[in-house]
């Protein structure tokens, strides 16, 4: 990929990767980790991109991919809980709201993340994560509803 091209990609899409992945991983060390996998593989890659439309698809699908490698990996590693270190206090882009979407399964997680804060339709988000657009639609509204549960205990 070219060098500028790749520059005005990475300064336009850095935050929404990088929201993305946390909000799959939950955790500020593999997010950095995975960000920057994410753009080095688009750095290291020969597709030719028609414009920024197919620049941020193509982010969302390799983002999704190296974050549930990430997790794979993660299931396998036994850490002692004495050796692990403490999760550093989140960036101060994520507001509360995001916070308790972090906080759902991640089944619900992502597409609420991409409906509500990227703009994405259902069908587009069915077309990122490969699911069915009416699959999507029932996630939301699970999704919704275990936000709409949390809210109402922590009132």
């Amino acid at each position: 990929m070219e060098q500028e091209v790749f520059r005005r990609s990475y300064e336009k899409q850095f935050r929404y990767v990088w929201n993305l992945c946390i909000a799959f991983l939950r955790n500020v060390e593999d997010t950095e980790d995975a960000v920057q996998e994410v753009f080095l593989r688009l750095l290291n890659s020969e597709t030719p991109f028609a414009d920024e439309g197919q620049i941020r698809a193509w982010l969302i699908v390799t983002a999704k991919n190296v974050c549930r490698d990430e997790l794979r990996r993660a299931r396998r590693r036994d850490i002692p809980l004495d050796d692990a270190q403490t999760c550093a206090a989140p960036p101060p882009e994520i507001d509360e709201t995001l916070a308790l979407v972090r906080s759902l399964p991640l089944r619900y997680r992502t597409p609420i993340y991409l409906f509500y804060y990227e703009g994405y339709s259902t069908a587009q988000i069915a077309a990122l994560l490969n699911r069915k657009e009416s699959t999507v639609r029932s996630d939301l509204r699970r999704g919704r509803k275990k936000l709409k549960d949390i809210l109402e205990e922590s009132s």
